[in-house]
């Protein structure tokens, strides 16, 4: 699941990176395909994809906090527990990351000029 955020956070750099630089073709490509995506059946896809990436947002949330309680009723955390700590925060921070680009999105944030 790692590599797919990590691909995706990459794509969302791209587009924004696309956006930014004036570079003729390439962004007016890309801001027609984000028109095409705010019409039709763009914005409830885009808000069902928010929702469902939050559910496992609150999950890996909630998954931390029981490692580190269970971390403190025993007085250290075991290097299983470490390592699945350190995973569940990647996940969560790279949804995090996602989610405030989706609801930029989903608000119409971006000012494409």
């Amino acid at each position: 699941m790692i590599p797919l955020l990590f691909l995706v956070l990459f794509g969302e750099g791209v587009v924004a990176l696309l956006l930014m630089v004036k570079i003729g073709p390439l962004r007016e490509l890309v801001m027609k395909g984000l028109d095409q995506v705010k019409m039709g059946k763009g914005p409830a896809t885009v808000k069902t994809i928010a929702g469902t990436m939050s559910v496992i947002l609150l999950s890996n949330f909630f998954s931390i906090v029981k490692i580190q309680n269970k971390g403190t009723k025993i007085g250290t955390m075991t290097p299983m527990d470490q390592v699945l700590w350190r995973t569940h925060l990647l996940e969560a921070s790279l949804m995090g990351m996602i989610l405030v680009f989706l609801v930029f999105h989903i608000f119409g944030l971006f000012v494409l000029s």
